[in-house]
Order: structure tokens, then C-alpha cells, then sequence
């Protein structure tokens, strides 16, 4: 029943949540769209490429095969997130203004591109034979 509690954290996983403080007290202290922005890009980029792979997948996460996928769907689907979360951001700047919206904001986008991420991971993770599924 315990063992979530139990389990050793992976040391990448946390350096990585601890990088979240400081676009946090940059958004306090200017609460600005870039700012605003900036801590939802983390974020969600935590949320794709940490939280997903070494919370969620840690069995394929040591896979090279597992990270040449995620980088290849990375490259192409998290700028054009980034780009429409831009977009959306400053046509409606109240999204970054409120701390519920901000997080509500960067963990549903942040889940779409996990959702992304991983049917991309699975078209390409290797048959038995060794090459790509598909």
C-alpha cells in the first residue's frame, strides 16, 4: 500500500522540480505576462519531459530508443504548444494574472502534450525483432 512512499526518487526528477522555484518568485514578484509564460513553459516542460518519462515510464526512461522518440516528437510538438500557449496568453493575458489559471492552463496543455509525447514513444518503440513497430 506504501510503496509510492517507499520508492527512491530519481535525483534528475528532483533537480528538475527544484528549477520550478525560481520562475515562481519571478512571476510573484512581476507578475507579468513573460513571467507568467515563463512558468508555464516550465511547467509543462517538466510535466512532458521529467514527470512522464521518470514518474510515469520509468521502465523505458534508461531506453535509448525510448529518448531518440521523445526528442524527435519533442522537437516538433512542444514549440508549436509553446507557440499557441504564446498566442493565447497574450490575447487573453488574464490566463497568466491568476495563479488557478496559470496551473490549470500549463497542466492541461502540459497533459496534451504528454498524450502526444507517448503515442509517439509507442509508434516507435521496437518490436521483438529490434526494429520500429509500425
Amino acid at each position: 500500500m506504501f510503496e509510492y512512499i517507499t520508492r527512491k526518487r530519481d535525483p534528475v526528477a528532483v533537480a528538475f522540480y527544484c528549477g520550478c522555484v525560481p520562475f515562481g518568485i519571478l512571476w510573484v514578484l512581476h507578475n507579468s505576462l513573460v513571467t507568467g509564460f515563463s512558468l508555464e513553459a516550465y511547467l509543462i516542460t517538466i510535466g512532458a519531459f521529467v514527470l512522464n518519462p521518470f514518474e510515469l515510464q520509468p521502465q523505458n526512461v534508461k531506453q535509448r530508443w525510448f529518448w531518440k522518440a521523445m526528442l524527435r516528437g519533442g522537437a516538433i510538438v512542444h514549440p508549436l504548444l509553446l507557440g499557441g500557449l504564446w498566442l493565447l496568453d497574450a490575447t487573453y493575458p488574464t490566463f497568466v494574472t491568476g495563479t488557478g489559471t496559470l496551473f490549470f492552463v500549463a497542466i492541461m496543455v502540459g497533459a496534451l502534450e504528454s498524450v502526444i509525447l507517448s503515442s509517439i514513444v509507442d509508434r516507435f518503440r521496437p518490436t521483438e525483432q529490434g526494429g520500429p513497430a509500425g
